[in-house]
């Protein structure tokens, strides 16, 4: 099945969304650029709306904004999930809850936030900086270099503190009583939990095999988390969502990773990030960050079509990820070339050669219905693949490739 340009499945205009509204399970894109760079696409962050509720899915620049304009209510706000502690994935958290603080439902929301702990309580022990890769003894904020989500929320309060005194004595007021939703001298708003690591997991070993774990569970969704490879960056996870309206994971960002195809088998839709290699380092040529940029490009992200790397060996697309979990349908996120220099077809239609089912290239404020998608995805009931089965529905799964020239031996 060809990359979508326009589908019933997908909306992108505000005129457009009421019908998409009613859907039982919506995927949400607030924004959908990769790196803390400035484009003209906002960082990334995404909600999945299961029968109302809302499950956000990253917060970087832009989400505040592009909640509002979707035109979501704060007070259905059940969770919030972090990949990993990038700054282009969390730079709006903590402006995000303060700024719907007025609409916080003091009595009864308390919204679960689940994020990575700090990357150097596993280690490696021997290291200088435990959570920082190499043995430079440059760091910031020695005392604590290696933040995890408790530590990230609480400096904020710390930074922040002005601005929330000031308006608990004000304007943050319920019969005389001050609503402070950060947890000091009322309930908060807001639950922190940090998402366990598995044991010989660490800067060392990013993402060693491991099974999916359950990190979150409520009437709508099941939540489930792994390691993915996203170097030097740990750690970092995918999530999965289990509703009874369909199935979607997101990568995160990752290179090529056998923990996410584990996790995403047979979701409905993969959200998974793209990079178009070659634009991208060349984006850095004759910069003083030429060398780190094409290193981080080479190895810490999902090629858009297989890469052949100066050495001869090869890194798979993002397409064949899609084909290897035996996803429904695949959507391109955090994008990366994000400032037009490479078309969003291009993105789209490279990730077709190696992928049978609906393409889409996210778009900010773009919305999917995901059962529209599935049924889409159905009417294509072959995913070509080596050792493929059967799955309910009609659609094929892959078993994972075995030879040299697939994903077998690349960065897992």
């Amino acid at each position: 099945m060809p990359y979508l340009r326009e589908s019933p499945c997908f909306t992108s205009s505000p005129d457009e969304q009421d019908a998409v509204l009613s859907e039982q399970l919506e995927l949400v894109l607030f924004g959908t650029a990769a790196g803390p760079m400035a484009t003209a696409r906002l960082q990334t962050s995404s909600a999945l709306v299961v029968d109302g509720d809302i499950y956000i899915i990253d917060a970087g620049m832009g989400l505040t904004t592009q909640f509002w304009r979707a035109g979501l209510d704060f007070r259905r706000v059940r969770a919030i999930f972090l990949t990993h502690l990038h700054s282009d994935h969390v730079s709006d958290l903590f402006h995000f809850l303060s700024s719907n603080w007025p609409w916080w439902d003091v009595d009864r929301q308390r919204i679960a936030i689940h994020g990575p702990a700090a990357a150097g309580a596993s280690g490696p022990e021997d290291a200088r900086h435990p959570g920082l890769p190499g043995t430079d003894e440059s760091v910031v904020v020695p005392e604590c270099p290696t933040p995890g989500i408790v530590e990230f929320l609480r400096n904020q309060v710390a930074a922040n503190a002005y601005d929330i005194n000031q308006r608990l004595r004000s304007t943050r007021r319920r019969n005389d009583v001050p609503l402070d939703f950060t947890g000091a001298l009322h309930p908060p708003m807001y639950d922190v939990h940090e998402l366990p690591v598995p044991a010989g997991a660490s800067v060392a070993d990013y993402a060693p095999p491991m099974a999916p774990q359950t990190i979150y569970e409520d009437e709508n969704v099941r939540v489930s988390a792994t390691l993915v490879d996203h170097p030097p960056v740990f750690p970092a996870y995918g999530f999965r969502f289990d509703t009874a309206h369909g199935a979607v994971s997101f990568s995160g960002d990752t290179t090529v990773s056998r923990n996410l195809v584990r996790l995403a088998q047979g979701s409905d839709v993969l959200v998974h990030e793209v990079n178009a290699v070659d634009e991208s380092v060349g984006a850095f040529t004759d910069t003083p960050l030429a060398e780190t940029m094409a290193r981080q490009f080479l190895t810490a992200h999902t090629p858009s079509r297989r890469y052949r790397h100066r050495d001869g060996s090869t890194t798979p697309g993002v397409g064949e990820v899609a084909s290897a979990a035996g996803a429904g349908a695949l959507v391109l996120h955090h994008l990366y070339p994000a400032d037009g220099s490479v078309e969003a077809a291009e993105f789209g239609l490279a990730a077709t050669a190696d992928f049978a089912g609906p393409v889409i290239v996210a778009e900010d404020g773009m919305r999917i219905d995901v059962p529209g998608l599935r049924r889409l995805a159905a009417l294509d009931t072959t995913i070509p693949s080596s050792g493929a089965s059967p799955e309910p529905g009609g659609r094929s799964t892959p078993s994972l490739p075995s030879s040299s020239d697939t994903l077998e031996g690349t960065p897992s």
